[in-house]
């Protein structure tokens, strides 16, 4: 990606807080996106700066960015616990917003950066680019559809006890939020919680983490307002890289597995084929900006979408969990 970006003149200009792992995915998303273009790329880590030039990106300083009305939207692609700040200085500047996943560290720091936009007159969305891997006919929040269904959500995503046990934010709760369930796991979760609604009991069954607060393995159950209960296993210590949510309604029931649906509802066939992450995550763009230009609604991308999930989050990984009497024997 260079000064030639194919997004023509009426794209949506994009600043990406952040060039790790999560930033170069959301400029590889826009690498070829006709609706929008990565403006500059803010990042204080000189490996991570020069990674961003190699791949010809304009590497600024956040205050200059802000300051440029070229840039309409701002991705946060930071650790949880870094987001806050920034969020607030890009409101103030009158910036739409992108959060990566997690959406929050809690359902109260959700709730003000749901406040803060809504009071800066801006757009708020976040990067769980698997909604769109939904049908259309799953696409809209309707729990009654799967009222009382029994759920089941398996991720199994390697990663080495180093990778959450090294030096930096992998290894701080109050930076990371959790491991493998808060960044891998997270995105399943998601999805259970815009098919079956509102959660109102989360119960953590069992637990293991590579550093304090931050779990290689995790297991719960959680029972939605909408009566549907959900089994939660998430692994980062098998070798298996493996993602599947089940949902069984009375009338109803689909099933999501590394991508690819299959179900049926209302008597009729759900199919839909797994597609590259890359091409979700374009997707997620195309709404934010279809939004932020006023040729559509930010509906399936809004964070407001994001409560559910971070308060199962919550539920799972808060610090209650670790002091709770019923996981005494469970390894740490």
């Amino acid at each position: 990606m260079n000064g030639t970006h194919p997004g023509g003149s009426g794209a949506v200009g994009v600043a990406v807080v952040g060039y790790g792992g999560a930033g170069r995915q959301h400029a590889d998303a826009l690498r070829d996106a006709a609706d929008a273009r990565v403006v500059a790329v803010v990042e204080t880590d000189p490996g991570a700066a020069a990674r961003a030039r190699e791949a010809g990106l304009a590497v600024r300083a956040l205050e200059e960015v802000l300051a440029d009305d070229a840039v309409r939207v701002v991705a946060l692609c930071l650790p949880p616990g870094a987001r806050a700040g920034v969020a607030e200085a890009a409101v103030a500047a009158g910036r739409h917003l992108l959060l990566e996943k997690p959406p929050a560290r809690t359902p109260d720091e959700l709730t003000g950066l749901l406040t803060l936009a809504r009071s800066g007159g801006v757009l708020a969305a976040v990067m769980f680019q698997h909604r769109f891997a939904l049908p259309e006919a799953l696409r809209s929040a309707d729990p009654g559809r799967f009222a009382g269904a029994v759920a089941s959500l398996t991720v199994s995503r390697a990663r080495p006890e180093a990778h959450y046990r090294q030096a930096g934010w992998r290894s701080d709760p109050r930076d990371a939020l959790g491991g493998v369930t808060a960044h891998l796991g997270v995105h399943y979760l998601d999805l259970a919680c815009q098919l079956l609604g509102t959660p109102r009991t989360v119960t953590p069954l069992a637990r293991t983490d590579a550093a304090p607060g931050i779990d290689t393995q995790l297991c719960g159950h959680v029972v939605f307002a909408s009566g549907a209960r959900l089994s939660v296993a998430v692994t980062s210590r098998s070798p298996a890289r493996f993602e599947q949510l089940t949902v069984l309604g009375t009338d109803a029931w689909m099933e999501m597995r590394s991508g690819a649906v299959t179900g049926e509802i209302d008597g009729r066939p759900l199919a839909g084929p797994a597609r590259p992450a890359s091409a979700l995550r374009g997707e997620v763009y195309r709404e934010l900006c279809g939004a932020v230009t006023g040729r559509s609604s930010l509906a399936l991308a809004a964070l407001s979408r994001g409560r559910g999930v971070t308060e199962v989050l919550d539920g799972l990984l808060g610090g209650s969990v670790l002091d709770d009497p019923r996981l005494a024997g469970v390894a740490r």
